[in-house]
């Protein structure tokens, strides 16, 4: 589950960083489909505001590995902590294999 986690923090760092098109790249195939680089940064960016801006991002960690209607091809849901001036929000990825790689396939933004 190493590579999930790594997954996970990689597109968060891209996305806090402003790279959207970065982690666009890291997107399924429907996910990408459905969602433009230019929302992911609307999205993060709502949710930093709502944070009072984001100050660091914490240890990501798988949180389920095994959930009732997951596809085959899903792997994980990783939780990834965001640290904030007001408070802690996180970012929830669900990481699948597609393609011989790791892609993200389902983005909850905020704490579940």
């Amino acid at each position: 589950m190493k590579e999930a986690i790594e997954t996970a923090s990689a597109f968060v760092r891209a996305v806090a960083a402003g790279d959207a098109e970065a982690a666009h790249s890291m997107l399924s195939h429907q996910l990408a489909a459905d969602v433009a680089a230019a929302d992911l940064s609307t999205q993060f960016g709502a949710l930093a505001d709502d944070m009072g801006g984001v100050t660091g991002i914490g240890q990501a960690m798988v949180i389920l590995e095994d959930w009732p209607g997951m596809s085959d091809e899903d792997l994980a849901m990783v939780y990834v902590p965001l640290e904030g001036d007001e408070f802690s929000e996180a970012v929830t990825l669900t990481i699948s294999a597609s393609d011989d790689s790791l892609r993200i396939s389902a983005i909850e933004w905020g704490r579940p």
